[in-house]
């Protein structure tokens, strides 16, 4: 009797562990705290889903930008950077404008294919929401942004808010996934023209390829499955009642061509949505090549817009 309670204990620990960072914030040298590794999903036999929470200085609840990560679907993670990114400061920057940045893991293509990386967003923003009040967070003033796969992922958040059909079933199950905006730097928005889109310029990488990291998300070469490329693609559920979003696209990249913004955009604007598309000119994917610190500034902007 006693090996089974001390076995019961062993998993309360582990349980106890899991929640242990909700409850201890590591204070930041701007006074403002920071949520670091908090599990908001643990599907069996995945790693534990993890994020984490910037909060600014000064008393909640904070309007929040939870962030996404890119990585073609198959890399990444929310706390890894590259010299463009660091220069941009933007999560520092966006905390000192007011904001909480709550960025999120998911999983990749080599663990699960599409919906799964869609599902995991919108988990862990009803674990936001759930546990906003601990985090000082305000849940009815949240937004999406992210960067390339996480653009994707973000503008899918924002078009799908409180679709039955896209919420998944992992972690916290119940509340709203739905988000007041939307800030998409660079990611696809329509599989099935990227290929075609990218012809004008000397472009890195097929997405028709069945290599590719577009057809590995729906697990199978794009083209041949146009079903599942059009599901996985934001084109798909663009409506009428789709919150504002701000889409910045680099008219030089050349992993996600310019084209694919002005898709969304188009049919976003057509169906009567508050939207903007930013020609970024000269700049490759993640802003590679110009001077890029206005892009915050104007980031900034459009969250005070919505968000208050």
């Amino acid at each position: 009797m006693k090996m089974t309670a001390d076995f019961e204990s062993l998993f309360a620990d582990i349980g106890m562990d899991l929640n242990w960072p909700l409850h201890h914030p590591d204070k930041l040298p701007d006074g403002g705290l920071m949520f670091r590794d908090v599990t908001y999903a643990a599907q069996w036999g995945y790693r534990p889903l993890m994020l984490d929470v910037r909060l600014p200085k000064g008393k909640g609840p904070f309007p929040t930008i939870v962030f996404i990560h890119g990585g073609a679907w198959a890399m990444g993670h929310p706390t890894i950077s590259n010299p463009v990114y660091r220069k941009m400061d933007f999560f520092n920057r966006f905390a000192a404008a007011g904001f909480a940045v709550a960025r999120i893991a998911y999983r990749h293509s080599s663990e699960a294919q599409f919906p799964t990386q869609l599902h995991d967003c919108k988990s862990a923003i009803r674990f936001l929401r759930k546990h906003a009040d601990l985090l000082q967070l305000d849940p009815n003033r949240f937004a999406t942004m992210g960067d390339s796969a996480g653009g994707h992922l973000a503008t899918l958040v924002g078009l799908t808010g409180n679709n039955a059909e896209l919420e998944g079933s992992v972690g916290v199950t119940d509340g709203s996934s739905a988000v007041s905006c939307v800030v998409n730097w660079f990611g696809p928005t329509s599989f099935p023209t990227m290929q075609e889109d990218k012809k004008p310029l000397p472009s890195w990488g097929n997405p028709d390829d069945p290599d590719s990291p577009e057809s590995r998300l729906i697990g199978g070469p794009l083209q041949d499955n146009l079903a599942l490329a059009k599901a996985a693609s934001p084109i798909t559920y663009v409506h009428a009642k789709a919150p504002p979003m701000l889409l910045q696209y680099g008219d030089a990249d050349r992993l996600v061509p310019y084209a694919q913004g002005e898709t969304l955009y188009n049919a976003l604007h057509k169906a009567g949505c508050d939207v903007t598309l930013q020609r970024i000119v000269g700049a490759d994917h993640c802003f590679w090549g110009v001077e890029n610190s206005y892009i915050v500034d104007d980031d900034i902007a459009f969250f005070k817009r919505h968000l208050g």
